[in-house]
């Protein structure tokens, strides 16, 4: 709740208020006290209704999907009802502006409600961040008949969005792992060497005459043929270090930091899984969640748990995470790679941290 007051109606009211007192002391009788019993009761009074019209106020909030990607337009609408008996005038609607566009409902739109009247407004909406986090309305103001101050509250029922990152390239070039570690362990299905190996097939038009393994071909009717080996592969880890930060403490900053972890990450994972490199991913999810990803249905699945937000269920599962990590960089492993993305790095850490 947040009450402000506007100085110059506030010191009329003063003024007035300071006249009805010298003028009951000095006259004394019902015409002197009624007017100063009426200045002294209008502030709390209008607070009392206000706080009365409030909590007869719904307010509903919905988009035509159930999830949405940064950066779609969508439809959104809101409707507002009193269910009391007391008229509601000139409501302030507040937007979460930062967060989203709401094209047709520019904040500070104005709004008067009759005894259980229902009004709704429509308008195209836009998420500028991906994650999970309320848009929409954010809170509702009231004032006063003589607008000597204002109270602002909360909306009482807030919209949560479910916004899935964009999927991009910008992960490409910073986990390009065979520039920055050697491979070895585990084979591609889908990517061969140069050079070719042992296994052999008959020869087929368009194979090269390089590839021909002449002293099997001179035992065979056939010309016998080397086929390449699969590409020998690291194992892929990603362990996704998500801030532990409340809700209430989620500003347009945190959501700008969200937004490029979520998109990193999912580029990542798409970078891998294109490659066709297995990758399995650490991800707080209320528990430390894992899930490997070696398709793109698998992709799909992880793409849409990740839309669904990133948070701890307990300060345990965030030091359980913490813990994992440095147990990691402390662990030397021929056949694993482990990255860390750091949404928020710390003393040590780069936002990129890869251990092998």
């Amino acid at each position: 709740m947040k009450i402000t007051f506007t100085t110059a109606n506030l010191l009329i009211y003063l003024a007035a208020l300071v006249a009805g007192i010298v003028f009951a002391s000095f006259y004394g009788g019902p015409v002197a006290y009624a007017p100063l019993a009426a200045l002294l009761l209008l502030l709390p009074v209008s607070a009392l209704y206000i706080f009365a019209c409030f909590k007869f106020l719904r307010v509903y909030q919905e988009i035509e999907v159930h999830k949405l990607t940064k950066g779609e337009v969508h439809k959104y609408r809101a409707a507002f009802e009193n269910a009391g008996v007391l008229p509601i005038h000139d409501m302030t609607v507040g937007i979460y502006e930062e967060r989203c566009s709401l094209y047709e409902i520019p904040a500070g739109t104005r709004i008067s409600l009759d005894a259980h009247e229902k009004k709704e407004l429509f308008s195209s909406i836009n998420c500028l961040f991906a994650g999970a986090y309320d848009v929409g309305v954010e809170n509702i103001s009231f004032t006063d008949p003589f607008h000597i101050f204002e109270i602002t509250l909360a909306v009482p029922y807030s919209f949560r969005a479910l916004v899935k990152p964009r999927i991009t390239d910008i992960a490409g070039k910073s986990l390009d792992l065979e520039n920055l570690v050697n491979s070895t362990g585990q084979k591609s299905y889908r990517l061969f060497e140069d050079i070719p190996g042992n296994d052999l097939r008959p020869y087929t038009k368009g194979d090269s005459l390089a590839s021909i393994n002449w002293k099997v071909s001179a035992r065979t009717p056939d010309l016998m043929v080397r086929i390449p080996d699969r590409m020998e592969k690291r194992t892929v880890s990603i362990i996704m270090n998500a801030r532990n930060t409340p809700e209430r403490e989620w500003d347009t900053e945190f959501l700008k930091s969200r937004d490029f972890f979520l998109e990193f990450v999912v580029s990542a994972a798409r970078h891998f899984a294109d490659q066709g490199i297995p990758v399995t991913i650490t991800f707080p999810a209320g528990s430390i969640r894992q899930l490997k990803i070696d398709s793109i249905r698998s992709f799909t699945d992880f793409y849409e748990r990740v839309s669904d937000g990133l948070f701890y269920s307990s300060d345990a599962e965030y030091t359980g995470l913490q813990n994992l990590i440095s147990t990691h960089k402390e662990s030397q492993n021929d056949y694993e790679t482990w990255i860390t993305i750091n949404e928020r790095p710390g003393d040590g850490q780069n936002f990129i941290d890869i251990c092998s």
